[in-house]
């Protein structure tokens, strides 16, 4: 089991970074942070998530036209969300758990390269179970807070609490469940079977001791799912992030403000608790599914 210091930030890889960052401060409430340009071909930039969540967010663009990001951008997962970026206590030790699952750690370059010892890769086809986990070194006590972006006063964000979860879409909630179990040293905190339509899906939810953010899998139900349909275009790999918000009625006209459709849309009741929930289209995101909700207790809603 890799020995976890703390989720550090979500990436995603986009085009263009400016129109990206705008969206993200505009309608989520994403506060710009520093900007940096990497020898290996992109830019980026980091970024400080409203709420409690500990977690930050990043952007990557290419910076020329020969950048290997553009592999991703015009590949079938591409663009939307990229990788995760995890801090653990020892790069070796890290190094040695993935070989125990049969996966080569990837340092970046060649498929099978050695893994450099500063920072190792699980790659998407080589043990990510279609998606890319970056993992550098630090310990507990040199991890920097992530700093959290201010409340927008004028209320035209969605007003995130948290980051609640990334889900992940695969053939089998049990096989890639017990991965995240071995690997990540992860605990199973709910299942549900679906509703039993065969265009639904079975789902299985996993949070980390750090209580920084859940993994939801979600497996088709049958062939007719649209989760099935979602496997065979884009192959396995995070489906959609979301996003708990404080105010229902504040996040739904901030995306009207911003004419930024929703869909889905559907309200329900879990033990006496009233929730609410819809979705963000990716080609209005940035290439990510984005499903927000609201909940009048905190534990009703999963």
């Amino acid at each position: 089991m890799i020995e976890i210091v703390r989720f550090d930030h979500v990436s995603m890889a986009v085009p263009e970074l400016a129109p990206q960052v705008d969206l993200l401060e505009r309608l989520f409430g994403f506060r710009a942070g520093e900007r940096f340009r990497s020898e290996d071909g992109y830019l980026g930039i980091h970024l400080a998530m409203p709420g409690s969540s500990d977690i930050g967010w990043e952007v990557l663009a290419p910076s020329s036209p020969t950048s290997p990001l553009h592999r991703f951008l015009e590949g079938p997962t591409g663009p939307g969300l990229h990788h995760l970026a995890i801090r653990v206590r020892d790069i070796g030790q890290a190094a040695e758990a993935l070989r125990v699952e049969g996966a080569q750690p990837w340092s970046g370059g060649e498929e099978g390269a050695d893994a450099e010892p500063e920072v190792i890769y699980i790659h998407p086809r080589g043990g990510g179970h279609g998606f890319l986990y970056q993992l550098y070194e630090g310990e507990p006590g040199n991890a920097e807070p992530v700093e959290r972006a201010a409340d927008d006063a004028d209320g035209h964000t969605l007003g995130i609490k948290a980051l609640n979860h990334l889900s992940h879409a695969y053939s089998g909630c049990d096989e890639l469940g017990d991965w995240y179990e071995r690997l990540f040293g992860m605990e199973t905190i709910h299942r549900s079977e679906g509703d039993g339509a065969d265009t639904g899906f079975r789902t299985r939810v996993l949070e980390h001791a750090t209580r920084q953010i859940r993994f939801e899998i979600i497996e088709p139900a049958s062939a007719a799912s649209f989760i099935q349909r979602f496997l065979e275009r884009r192959g396995p790999g995070m489906h959609h992030a979301t996003f708990e918000v404080a105010d229902w009625e504040r996040a739904v006209s901030a995306c009207a403000y911003h004419n930024v459709p929703i869909f889905g849309e559907r309200a329900g009741t879990t033990y006496g608790v009233p929730w609410r929930e819809a979705f963000i289209h990716p080609r209005h995101t940035g290439g990510m599914l984005v499903q927000f909700f609201w909940q009048a207790e905190d534990g009703a809603w999963i």
